[in-house]
């Protein structure tokens, strides 16, 4: 569970009479519509930006080679994934399974 933290904001009448219409009219709390804002204001934007960063890394990239066939491609990423346990997990790492003692 992600640990929750308090806020006081100081509103003035125009602000604090914009909230208090909406969660009226939405049947809310004032406190979950201050939430919304902030999520659509701060959290969703970043959220945006990380994900267009993520996409523009990967086309980015130079393009791969198709294999001819399922098999071929089958075989290829079973060698890599192998390679790579080899390489990243040395002998004796709880992530093999194996225990060192």
């Amino acid at each position: 569970m992600s640990r929750s933290h308090k806020v006081q904001v100081t509103l003035n009448e125009v602000e604090y009479a914009a909230i208090r219409r909406r969660a009226e009219a939405e049947g809310r709390k004032h406190a979950s519509v201050v939430r919304e804002a902030i999520q659509e204001y701060c959290v969703k934007p970043d959220r945006r930006r990380r994900q267009r960063e993520a996409l523009e890394a990967i086309d980015a990239l130079p393009p791969a080679p198709v294999p001819a066939s399922w098999r071929e491609w089958n075989e290829e990423y079973s060698r890599l994934k192998t390679a790579f346990r080899e390489a990243e997990w040395p002998r004796g790492d709880s992530r093999t399974g194996s225990r060192s003692e």
